[in-house]
């Protein structure tokens, strides 16, 4: 069928319809399986058995990124007021984080449940935070992706390792709260087929008690 783009970069057929790229397709039907609790491949049932584990941990002001609005987020929904950031409500996440962060939003709970490495999100995760907050981030497994000089440095450059083990993520994560002075303090990890999933309590300190120093 014949197409032509329009200024807003919109693809239309000849009635003025919107064609959707099979990327985009993809992703309508991935929500529609979310939305009606028929999808696998994320693996939400394994997710929320462990938030079970966890869940006197799990209340208040809820951050789901990359929310499906399937499984996941109905127990979020059980549990606190969830904001959910998804493609068709917020747009790009990554930005999206940095408006609520303006806005001096604050999070008991925060989900980074993307498709890849949760890198992007690290340094300006923990100005989103409460007192204490709970961060829960999913991590591929290395090797589920395809890895090349390009990744390598990737890794280097956040998780300081070229093939970061789950030791290196909690360390880096330790590092990336306590610019912040937030404490993260491991009380979760589960790897569910190609991904761990590491939950942190996050426990704000004072810089003076954490390092010994007086005020005068």
């Amino acid at each position: 069928m014949q197409t032509w783009t329009v200024k807003n970069g919109e693809s239309l057929d000849l009635f003025g319809d919107e064609i959707l790229s099979r990327g985009a397709q993809k992703h309508i039907r991935l929500r529609n399986k979310q939305r009606g609790n028929e999808e696998t491949h994320h693996h939400p049932e394994e997710k929320i058995k462990q938030l079970e584990a966890n869940k006197d941990k799990i209340k208040g002001d809820i951050l789901e990124i990359f929310a499906g609005q399937g499984n996941l987020t109905g127990f979020y929904e059980k549990h606190g007021k969830v904001t959910a950031l998804t493609r068709e409500t917020t747009g790009d996440s990554y930005k999206y984080v940095y408006t609520l962060a303006s806005e001096g939003k604050k999070f008991n709970v925060i989900d980074i449940d993307g498709y890849g490495y949760p890198s992007g999100f690290m340094d300006i995760i923990f100005k989103l935070m409460k007192k204490d907050c709970l961060l829960i981030i999913t991590f591929p497994v290395i090797g589920v992706q395809c890895l090349n000089g390009i990744y390598e440095q990737h890794f280097v450059n956040n998780w300081k390792s070229t093939r970061p083990t789950t030791g290196d993520v909690i360390g880096a994560t330790t590092d990336y709260g306590l610019r912040h002075w937030y404490l993260p303090k491991l009380v979760d990890l589960k790897k569910i087929k190609p991904i761990w999933r590491f939950i942190f309590d996050c426990e704000r300190v004072k810089a003076t008690e954490f390092t010994g120093t007086r005020n005068r």
